[in-house]
């Protein structure tokens, strides 16, 4: 196997004409792409073919009866994966002609990475989506740059700063994925990225953005009730799951501010986004034995590098994106068709 080989993961759910477009850029590759995963979460629409019709021997399509969500759907390639390196993509994501060599490159060079980033940018903006994540101490993620022009940013870019994965697409050593056990897959959809990104930087691990590797994504910053049920209970999981009591009640005054502050959001935004707080915490209680044995998952790994991880969290707010999500108003355009389970 060619030391710089990667196997490519598409998590598909009723993506429409998004896929075919993905894959089609995804082949471009030929130096590093070995192999193509599509993993179809029982889409209702016919997205799926787009991989089942494929000529390209690299491409392989496995469909599931249930809609597992983005690391269960992972999970069940990983066993089979024999490549070093895996780029995992959402079907809504447009590969740069080039944006594979500098991830690959960055990870070979770099013993210490064990995931690669592209700069995400913003579909038919010119602006930026993500450059990684803005990890928070209290278990949120934020879009590094949301919004931004290269330009605006280019200091920020070049500067090595600790960084979380953004889910749209990255680039992660399968050695790195096996060894914490494969993507937990606990929270379904939302915030695994977060959880991936804690799971990686405690390993000793760093995660790395590489600016000259590029993806167009086609996404735009938006609530819904659902999302944040899933985000505030997989917040939580996240935080009694990784973090030590003592730890969590050193940094209780600003999880009270975080707490004020999603509240404040909810309120803002009616009724049935209360409900979806509330629901947050009813699910983490009835789930708590789930949440328990992620603990003791987490803590029975050799390594549990709480320095590198705390190196990695910020204490700040990014109040653009947090406005924008408080002025939001109406439904959501970006809630997916069918609902977000089977």
């Amino acid at each position: 196997m060619d030391k710089m080989a990667v196997t490519a993961i598409v998590v598909n759910y009723n993506s429409g004409p998004d896929l075919a477009c993905c894959i089609t850029q995804l082949l471009k590759d030929t130096d590093h792409l070995h192999r193509l995963v599509v993993c179809d979460n029982a889409s209702a629409d016919d997205s799926w073919q787009a991989a089942a019709q494929s000529d390209d021997p690299r491409v392989e399509l496995i469909r599931s009866d249930l809609n597992l969500g983005l690391a269960a759907a992972v999970n069940v390639v990983l066993p089979e994966i024999a490549t070093p390196y895996i780029a995992i993509l959402n079907p809504d994501v447009v590969v740069g002609d080039t944006w594979l060599e500098p991830l690959v490159v960055k990870l070979q060079d770099d013993p210490a990475a064990a995931v690669a980033c592209p700069l995400v940018m913003l579909a038919g903006s010119g602006r930026i989506n993500s450059a990684g994540q803005h990890l928070h101490l209290t278990g949120l993620g934020f879009n590094r740059c949301q919004d931004e022009t290269v330009e605006q940013v280019t200091q920020v870019l070049q500067q090595n700063h600790p960084v979380g994965l953004h889910g749209a697409a990255f680039l992660i050593r399968r050695e790195s994925l096996i060894s914490i056990g494969g993507w937990n897959e606990t929270g379904f959809l939302y915030q695994e990225d977060v959880a991936l990104s804690w799971d990686i930087l405690l390993l000793g691990m760093n995660i790395e953005l590489v600016p000259d590797s590029v993806v167009v994504h086609d996404y735009f910053l938006t609530m819904y009730p659902e999302k944040l049920f899933l985000l505030e209970r997989n917040r939580w999981a996240l935080v009694l799951s990784h973090l030590q009591f003592r730890w969590i009640l050193l940094i209780s005054p600003l999880l009270l501010v975080t707490e004020l502050m999603t509240w404040g959001l909810a309120v803002l935004r009616g009724p049935s986004y209360m409900l979806a707080k509330w629901r947050g915490y009813l699910w983490v209680w009835k789930n708590r034995d789930a949440v328990i044995s992620w603990k003791q998952a987490v803590f029975a790994r050799p390594v549990y590098d709480l320095p590198n991880l705390r190196r990695s969290l910020g204490w700040s707010y990014p109040l653009k994106q947090i406005i924008g999500l408080g002025s939001e108003r109406g439904v959501s355009k970006r809630i997916p068709p069918g609902g977000l389970r089977n």
